[in-house]
């Protein structure tokens, strides 16, 4: 972190909150690649909710994902709204071995979720909270390469697609 960060209070957003930049090893299409892809599409959303600027991670996410855009959108509204939000770092660590190309281009990889959960500021107040959590076998992060990208294409239920 920046030495001028400032994390969010109830009293104020987030400030001088650093913008991710996506590594070149995160366009590879290979595990460690994929992984990278995961650990900058986490800074983006982390980004988002500390700033309210969902750009970065809707441009690595597709609008497919209906639950993904619908918290998105949930954070553009709380900052359009001139409230914000805090926490929401989030990791998924690839399962080893799992890493295997599907027939129809894409990956369904089985992830070990991390969350130091969320909250909405709203008036001084915490309107809405969601709390940490640590699942290894609950969720697939659904991943396509194509033109030399990652894109995330959904987030499901361990094992349902």
């Amino acid at each position: 972190m920046p030495e001028d960060y400032e994390p969010a209070t109830l009293e104020h957003p987030a400030r001088n909150v650093p913008k991710p930049v996506m590594p070149a090893e995160a366009k590879e299409e290979t595990e460690a690649g994929a992984q990278a892809f995961l650990n900058y599409r986490a800074d983006a959303q982390w980004y988002s909710i500390q700033t309210g600027d969902t750009s970065l991670v809707r441009e690595v996410t597709s609008t497919d994902c209906a639950k993904c855009t619908e918290q998105f959108d949930a954070y553009d509204q709380i900052y359009a709204r001139g409230h914000w939000a805090a926490g929401g770092f989030e990791t998924q660590a690839i399962l080893p071995g799992s890493f295997h190309k599907r027939p129809d281009g894409g990956y369904n990889l089985p992830v070990e979720v991390t969350s130091s959960g969320s909250i909405a500021v709203s008036e001084h107040k915490i309107p809405r909270r969601q709390l940490p959590f640590s699942e290894r076998d609950r969720f697939d992060a659904y991943l396509f390469h194509e033109d030399g990208r990652w894109t995330y294409l959904t987030g499901s239920p361990r094992g349902s697609l």
